[in-house]
């Protein structure tokens, strides 16, 4: 047997006992990011720990969730990097998901003080309500239209206050993918409408602070849905009736600052919002 191949075997085993004590510790991270959850803490670095893939980074995510369910409910689903600007900036080539919780559910017009945050950001967003359960996977965007019942204009404040900076892509996803609050305008209902061509300016304070549209998310709306609905069922998780699921980022994600925010859609629909410091 060559030299060179004892040193493969040597990496295959070593990358296995990697793999092994990364899946050994799942309950044991996530109890640590439930844990800074309750306290008001950054969110923990996980990779700075262990050799953590994306694979491992969604059990530690399904293990974090399960954990915080105890005094919440799952309200639905995201979709997070659906641009490849976004991908780039965490070295991924693929979008990523976290789950939503009810307790994140923020109402139009509300005022949200920042100091119960590390570092809340703003996205502009759409949101699709679910008339249907989800059970299988879908394979068409026609099969896909038949589950949705309404599409709602959305505000999502994701809070990716890590412990340390640069955040990797694994710590994102072990993380809940930054899920914290949303806002979403159920007075209005865009089924029906070309989704891809909603554009929307996000404004604070009277100026704008960002500009996107529908097609932004993956360059398809309903494609970007497709994706976040089967990697959810992928990953063990159901999707119910009324569950909302947003699909990324119109134009870029902003840093959250105190003021008054006002999210004007190009059809008239509006969602407003206040920061405090």
């Amino acid at each position: 047997m060559t030299k060179f191949l004892y040193f493969k075997i040597f990496l295959l085993l070593t990358s296995l006992g990697l793999a092994t004590t990364v899946f050994a510790q799942v309950d044991v991270f996530a109890d640590r990011l439930v844990l800074a959850h309750a306290k008001g803490e950054p969110i923990p670095n996980l990779s700075r720990e262990a050799s953590i893939d994306m694979s491992a980074a969604y059990q530690i995510q399904a293990a974090y969730v399960k954990g915080r369910l105890a005094k919440d409910a799952v309200a639905g689903f995201k979709a997070g990097l659906t641009s490849s600007e976004a991908q780039a900036h965490f070295g991924i080539n693929r979008p990523i998901f976290g789950v939503l919780f009810k307790s994140g559910n923020y109402s139009q017009n509300s005022t949200i003080s920042l100091k119960k945050y590390h570092y809340l950001m703003v996205e502009t967003e759409l949101g699709f309500i679910t008339q249907k359960p989800i059970k299988q996977t879908v394979n068409s965007v026609a099969e896909l239209k038949s589950y949705i019942g309404q599409i709602v204009p959305v505000i999502e404040l994701p809070d990716v206050g890590f412990a340390l900076q640069p955040v990797n892509a694994s710590d994102l996803v072990a993380g809940n993918t930054g899920s914290m609050g949303y806002i979403f305008n159920g007075n209005i209902n865009w089924y029906g409408q070309d989704v891809n061509s909603l554009a929307v300016s996000l404004l604070h304070d009277g100026v704008i602070v960002n500009q996107g549209q529908g097609e932004d998310a993956l360059g398809d709306q309903w494609e970007a849905l497709r994706w976040l609905v089967n990697q959810v069922l992928a990953h063990g998780w159901s999707i119910e009736k009324g569950h909302l699921l947003i699909t990324g980022a119109l134009g870029e994600m902003v840093p959250a600052k105190p003021g008054n925010y006002r999210a004007q859609f190009n059809d008239g629909a509006v969602i407003e919002f206040k920061f405090t410091s």
